[in-house]
């Protein structure tokens, strides 16, 4: 069986291309023969004869297989992300959104919440809608910390306006009276010019703060070391691989939220989550100064990882489909 993969990226360091590449190192061990075409990429990758395709993100390929006079000849599945289903398809859902999906042999998606969308989209899709949690892959080790919190805040996302990277300064700025050795990290793609320029305004303005641009997953483990506290300020989210990452590595995780943070995180059990400003000091209060609650949420948490996102479930559940095309 041979698949072929239609991701939007595989070189940029994105959420996609972690995804593609773990699901193609993980298939691959289960003697799968798989290719990629990064479409999004502008590189002219070889178009192999595979016997079933299997697309990332639906509204991104639809626009560019449209662009490119690019059809499909063959059976196919979709996996659609939280880009797709809570932002692009919220705008409108048109006929040709509607005819891709339509044909496509299985819908998957990464939660309960993502799937009951789907299904409110177009009910007749419920059979063929499947949720497939994402894996956490780690190939690398972290130390533990147990020294003591500055706090060092870290968090990954791109820049652009659904990540909201902005979003607990409020909260920052009284904070640094309360611990002056604090610091702010926002890792990620510039994904948005007027985004990242209001980003450097509040660097400029801010020495505890700092845009440290994009970093390749493959080498994530120097930021993870040395965070110690990992948030995520994001409207809305498909499933937060970085939270999850931060939750697997037992750093303690700060989540806006929302309904994929929600489906993760239970609040101050594997992880803190806030709504207001003033929830988001306490949930940071909380992990400096009660270190037997951050040491039994970060164990709780990389427990309930472990157990319920395994990459190597996850390959098996997609090689089902497969199996069933």
């Amino acid at each position: 069986m041979h698949i072929l993969f239609l991701a939007p990226y595989f070189n940029q360091p994105r959420g996609n291309s972690t995804t593609i590449k773990r699901l193609v190192h993980f298939l691959h061990k289960k003697n799968l023969s798989l290719s990629v075409i990064p479409y999004l990429e502008h590189d002219n990758w070889h178009h192999s004869d595979a016997d079933i395709i299997h697309i990332l993100h639906a509204t991104r390929f639809i626009q560019w297989a449209k662009e490119n006079d690019f059809s499909i000849d063959r059976p196919y599945l979709v996996t659609m992300g939280g880009t797709d289903i809570n932002i692009d398809l919220q705008k409108g859902f048109n006929e040709e959104v509607f005819a891709f999906l339509q044909k496509a042999s299985f819908i998957t998606v990464f939660t309960e919440d993502a799937k009951e969308k789907v299904i409110h989209l177009f009910p007749d899709w419920e059979n063929k809608t499947k949720v497939i949690p994402q894996g956490v892959w780690l190939p690398w080790n972290i130390a533990a910390k147990r020294d003591e919190i500055r706090p060092h805040i870290l968090l990954p996302a791109g820049l652009r306006p659904v990540k909201d990277v902005l979003h607990v300064l409020p909260a920052l700025d009284q904070l640094i009276n309360h611990y002056p050795n604090m610091c702010y990290t926002i890792l990620g793609a510039n994904l948005d010019e007027s985004v990242k320029d209001d980003v450097l305004k509040k660097v400029k303005k801010r020495p505890w703060m700092q845009y440290a641009g994009v970093v390749p997953y493959e080498v994530m483990k120097v930021w993870y070391e040395q965070a110690q506290i990992v948030i995520n300020t994001s409207l809305s989210e498909g499933q937060s691989l970085a939270v999850m990452e931060a939750m697997a590595m037992g750093r303690p995780v700060i989540a806006r939220k929302n309904e994929a943070n929600m489906q993760l995180i239970l609040h101050e059990q594997t992880g803190w989550l806030y709504e207001s400003m003033d929830e988001f000091i306490a949930a940071v209060h909380s992990i400096v100064n009660n270190q037997f609650l951050r040491e039994k949420v970060v164990q709780q948490a990389q427990e309930w990882i472990i157990e319920h996102y395994s990459p190597e479930t996850e390959a098996l559940a997609y090689i089902n489909l497969y199996q069933q095309i």
